[in-house]
């Protein structure tokens, strides 16, 4: 029995041993992306993770090389994974992106980077910028398995809406600047056929799907936003809808605000 235990603590070990094959950058057969823990860690403890997708016409180089986005999930202790769209676009719905099933390779990336990290499955969140964010809301919509919270920035659903959410409820943090001329809070046509949708309809959307009121329980200020929160959802979950006087932009303090605000989520 002894002889028995031991050897199935050496197996235990070399598996262990084994899975840990941290990678930058990380391939899979439809795709690359970048894996960056903090550079504090020891090589060893679970860490929680955050997915960012970046906007039109960047790259996941650009996303680790901006300290908007590095600087907080490295603060805040959370390997960033950075995937990479094809020819630097994403296939939201409404776009005329097309060859691969992005929804599907975000999900791909967090069940590689867990093959490779030790990754707190408990606190997993996706954030993305401009059209990254509205990836980020088709994730949370159609494919939200697996992920803590969702913090969409300076983007939203294209037209046409869904009608409904099939993901059901979510923990999901919005931050829109009032000054966007880029993504503005109404949407606007973009090219030929194309509509970015209005966020605040869009938003409506999570409400329902998380059994919230119309009117938000509490408005409060941080980290120059004044924010809308939703606490006392019927499914449990918890909305906030974050304003800020500028345009299209990330802004380091608000992406770690809400960094800090999906770490305190109650379990559900």
């Amino acid at each position: 029995m002894k002889l028995c235990g031991l050897v199935a603590t050496c197996c235990w070990l070399m598996m262990a041993v084994a899975h840990a094959q941290p990678c930058d950058p990380c391939a899979l057969a439809n795709g690359r992306y970048r894996a960056v823990p903090p550079a504090d860690w020891d090589g060893k403890r679970a860490l929680p993770v955050l997915l960012f997708v970046h906007g039109w016409q960047s790259t996941a180089d650009s996303t680790v090389a901006d300290d908007d986005v590095r600087g907080p999930a490295g603060r805040q202790g959370f390997l960033l994974l950075a995937p990479d769209g094809i020819d630097k676009r994403w296939g939201f719905r409404g776009s005329q992106a097309g060859g691969r099933d992005d929804l599907g390779f975000l999900q791909a990336v967090v069940q590689d980077a867990a093959t490779r990290f030790p990754i707190d499955r408990g606190l997993v969140v996706a954030a993305g910028f401009s059209i990254g964010a509205s990836m980020v809301w088709d994730l949370a919509c159609h494919a939200a398995a697996g992920f803590t919270a969702f913090l969409p920035i300076s983007g939203g659903f294209w037209e046409p809406l869904p009608v409904a959410c099939e993901a059901g409820p979510v923990n999901l943090r919005q931050t829109h600047g009032t000054g966007d001329t880029t993504f503005p809070l109404a949407g606007r046509p973009v090219g030929r056929g194309m509509r970015q949708g209005d966020v605040r309809r869009g938003f409506a959307l999570w409400r329902a799907a998380d059994g919230c009121t119309e009117a938000p329980d509490a408005v409060i200020g941080a980290a120059n936003l004044t924010c809308s929160v939703w606490r006392q959802c019927r499914s449990g979950r918890q909305l906030q809808f974050c304003l800020h006087a500028d345009g299209h932009m990330i802004y380091g303090p608000q992406l770690e605000a809400g960094l800090i605000w999906a770490r305190g989520l109650p379990v559900p």
